[in-house]
């Protein structure tokens, strides 16, 4: 009886052991979550909110793991405040790194262009 209790408690315990291991991600999320939720709550705190955005996306680069999407989240931000030149880079850069946003980066980059063509991409 003492067996058949050991063997399901060390299975268990290596599992708790190994579940405390910090998962290693593929991309560079930083403070996004809490930050896009602080922004939805209150958005007075859109600079709190792409102040997170442009830290993940520079960690995220130095280590080649820019999350999908942060790059458009932070141009849809500078498209909001005007800053067309800024948000068309993002943009370019979400597409590039990201082929299979080509179809929605090209369609905004066009409309920020006043409908002309967006180069490059599919």
């Amino acid at each position: 009886m003492i067996r058949t209790i050991r063997l399901p408690l060390a299975i268990v315990a290596v599992a708790l052991a190994t579940s405390a291991c910090a998962p290693t991600t593929l991309f560079e999320w930083g403070d996004y979550e809490p930050a896009l939720y602080a922004y939805a709550q209150n958005p007075e705190r859109r600079d709190g909110y792409q102040e997170a955005l442009e830290k993940a996306i520079q960690r995220g680069r130095d280590r080649n793991a820019v999350a999908p999407g942060l790059l458009a989240e932070l141009g849809y931000l500078h498209m909001e405040a005007g800053e067309k030149a800024e948000a068309i880079a993002l943009f370019e850069e979400e597409r590039t790194r990201f082929p299979e946003s080509a179809v929605l980066m090209n369609r905004v980059i066009a409309g920020l262009n006043g409908g002309a063509s967006a180069s490059g991409g599919n």
